[in-house]
């Protein structure tokens, strides 16, 4: 059996063309951030492999729930990014809350150890009116993952950005 590969770190381009399709289309544009809660755990516990075969692990998790047209990847320094354009402005979070509970719900064999992990995420929704509403988004929903972190982890936040007219934090079905 072949060595997993662990998903490829995104180019700035292909998020600018995502955003250029949801300002095109006057969709939203959803950024959601994926971190792996104790990851340095595994790393420090298990052995650097370990982790390193949970990221691709994962990271095929994420790829397997999202639709062909999402962008996905790696993130740096440590975190997964999603981006998805949609006319409905709750989907980013329904995707989100999906692969939380998905990952959750996982028990990953690494070597002879059962390997158990949960993921918080970090959501910002905004439809896309300048320039620089990709990098606002991307801030916005790393403030989000920081507060899902900070909220208890294997959770999901979602903010949105100063510019845009949805409520800054935005009301969302608890799983």
């Amino acid at each position: 059996m072949g060595k997993k590969k662990k998903p490829e770190t995104v180019k700035r381009p292909s998020l600018v063309i995502e955003e250029e399709r949801a300002r095109r289309f006057d969709a939203y544009l959803a950024v959601v951030l994926v971190n792996i809660d104790g990851l340095s755990i595994v790393n420090e516990m298990i052995g650097k492999e370990a982790g390193d075969f949970l990221v691709s692990e994962i990271g095929s998790v994420i790829r397997n729930n999202i639709r062909k047209i999402d962008i996905m990847g790696r993130w740096p320094p440590d975190d997964f990014i999603i981006l998805t354009v949609d006319r409905n402005a709750f989907g980013g979070i329904a995707l989100a809350q999906k692969v939380r509970e998905i990952v959750a719900s996982t028990s990953f064999r690494y070597k002879d150890k059962e390997v158990r992990a949960t993921i918080s995420a970090g959501v910002a929704i905004a439809r896309p009116q300048s320039a620089d509403a990709l990098d606002e988004l991307i801030e916005t929903a790393k403030r989000a993952l920081v507060k899902a972190k900070a909220s208890g982890r294997n959770r999901v936040e979602v903010l949105s950005p100063a510019s845009s007219s949805l409520p800054a934090t935005l009301n969302h079905p608890e799983s």
